[in-house]
């Protein structure tokens, strides 16, 4: 009896030393589990501020692309009128020198010269 009495004290030693194991494993996965868990989140955190962050900067560069729009089409109306004033400006310097070379404008200007109360002169308010 006294060898089934041992063997049972034995058989009991080593199951509660089994348990012990088994907890501390089942400890040591759930430190393991928790620490994972906390890193999650963590990245989780960064990767909703990342998104934020690119959510803020799409919606940034939509808005520049808007106020883009119209200034392209403002420049290009731009550079039309450009065109157009400068055509204008050297057709009317091509005319002026014309007329500069023409004969009725060189005598006119030898008659001022010759007759200086031809000139005009500016008309004073009253």
């Amino acid at each position: 009896m006294t060898n089934d009495h041992d063997d049972r004290d034995e058989l009991i030693k080593d199951l509660f030393a089994e348990a012990h194991g088994l907890r501390m494993k089942n400890e040591q996965i759930s430190l393991y589990t928790e620490s994972k868990i906390a890193e999650l989140v963590k990245a989780r955190k960064e990767l909703l501020l990342v998104r934020q962050g690119l959510e803020t900067i799409v919606q940034q560069r939509n808005e520049i692309q808007g106020e883009l729009d119209p200034l392209r089409k403002d420049h290009t109306n731009l550079v039309g009128a450009h065109l157009a004033m400068t055509d204008q400006r050297d057709r009317l310097r091509a005319r002026i020198s014309e007329l500069e070379t023409s004969a009725s404008y060189r005598i006119g200007q030898r008659m001022i010269r010759l007759f200086p109360f031809l000139r005009d002169k500016p008309s004073s308010p009253k």
